[in-house]
């Protein structure tokens, strides 16, 4: 039965649970949202603060009133469960999405991920039926100022640690600077060796990371920053110091690591 004058409610809706009549289809922006992204809905709560208006004769309009910023932000990051990951590298201020076919991290724009947003928004209006107010879905909530907003508040809600791209870590990401001390660390622990009666010149183990650098189209670094790094990393794999009493065949002193050689294979 209609009510005998105009009725407006205000609610947090999220999607009625599996056993119930149509749980399956979405009737708010709130319930759409939480379908799509339920992660972030157990985490930040509901997507928007919605209005429920009743006519006198039984119209129903749905309005979306208020937007949960943080539930947006979080959304950025994609769907989990297929493998999506954006995170916002705070050393560098810069944010970062996973490409899953090359298994690398790569750069991404703030203005990327408000098109995304909105793309996402839009989407929502297009599915949803008429009992909802779309024009302020469309419009409000579709502007630069929340879009801004939205990524803005993603700085911290997709923010990892400072170690995410570390040498150790387990993420890669494009050109990154990590990335020539990462290629240092596969020489020496798997293409070099103990061998008494051996022994690797600097120069040898520097010419020989610039090929493999240049294979794996990484900018080199200097030889002096080569060094540096080597002598910690030989120290710790093999126990060895860097000494610079090693003669070659012209009987000439240079920089070397005695009693290893190197192994002339190709990094995985």
């Amino acid at each position: 039965m209609a009510p005998a004058y105009p009725q407006s409610t205000l609610e947090l809706n999220l999607p009625k649970p599996k056993w119930m009549e149509q749980a399956s289809t979405p009737q708010t922006p709130s319930e759409w949202f939480t379908l799509k992204f339920p992660d972030a809905a157990s985490r930040y709560g509901c997507p928007f603060l919605e209005m429920r208006q009743t006519t006198c004769d039984g119209f129903k309009k749905i309005t979306p009133v208020s937007v949960n910023i943080d539930f947006m932000a979080s959304i950025l990051s994609g769907d989990p469960r297929l493998g999506h990951s954006v995170v916002y590298y705070e050393t560098e201020m810069q944010f970062y999405y996973y490409e899953p076919h090359q298994n690398i991290y790569k750069p991404v724009s703030p203005e990327k991920l408000q098109v995304y947003y909105r793309a996402m928004v839009l989407r929502c209006l297009q599915e949803l039926n008429r009992d909802v107010d779309k024009v302020s879905l469309f419009v409000q909530y579709r502007d630069d100022k929340t879009s801004r907003a939205v990524v803005n508040r993603a700085k911290s809600i997709l923010a990892c640690s400072p170690d995410f791209f570390s040498v150790t870590s387990p993420y890669q990401r494009i050109k990154g600077p990590e990335l020539q001390e990462r290629l240092m660390r596969v020489l020496c622990e798997t293409m070099l060796e103990k061998s008494d009666d051996s022994f690797v010149t600097v120069t040898k183990a520097y010419g020989y990371f610039c090929r493999l650098a240049r294979q794996k189209q990484l900018t080199t670094i200097k030889q002096s920053v080569f060094r540096a790094t080597m002598q910690d990393l030989v120290r710790d794999t093999y126990g060895m110091g860097l000494r610079r009493d090693v003669p070659d065949s012209a009987g000439k002193q240079q920089e070397a690591w005695k009693g290893i050689r190197l192994v002339e294979t190709e990094p995985t």
